[in-house]
């Protein structure tokens, strides 16, 4: 072999190896970016079990208001300006709302709009 070909080949070598950890590293981090947002909705999902057994109980507008109120055993998000500290802040992520009513209607989109 000669030098031109034993650098190229050990720059596709370098290449391979630099591709190789870059692949392993975002496999890792994908791994665990996915099991913490998993972890996260479980917690939503126990948190929001008892709000929702305590707004069952509820018989008036006063009774759902103080259940709004009150706080969760565990803070979602603490660090987040839309933390879920209180039952209330589960009932907005639960209400449902319209879609567009544009997106809804069955015609199709203006083409200068795609």
């Amino acid at each position: 072999m000669t030098s031109e070909q034993v650098r190229i080949r050990n720059r596709a070598l370098a290449g391979l190896i630099v591709a190789l950890v870059l692949a392993i590293g975002g496999w890792i981090f994908l791994q665990r970016a996915t099991d913490a947002g998993i972890q996260r909705l479980t917690r939503i999902d126990t948190l929001r079990a008892g709000c929702v057994a305590k707004w069952t109980l509820a018989r008036t507008g006063a009774d759902s208001e103080r259940v709004d109120a009150t706080a969760l055993a565990d803070t979602i998000d603490p660090r987040s300006a839309t933390a879920l500290k209180r039952c209330g802040d589960l009932r907005a992520t639960v209400e449902k709302k319209l879609p567009n009513a544009r997106e809804m209607s069955g015609e199709p989109m203006p083409k200068g709009l795609r």
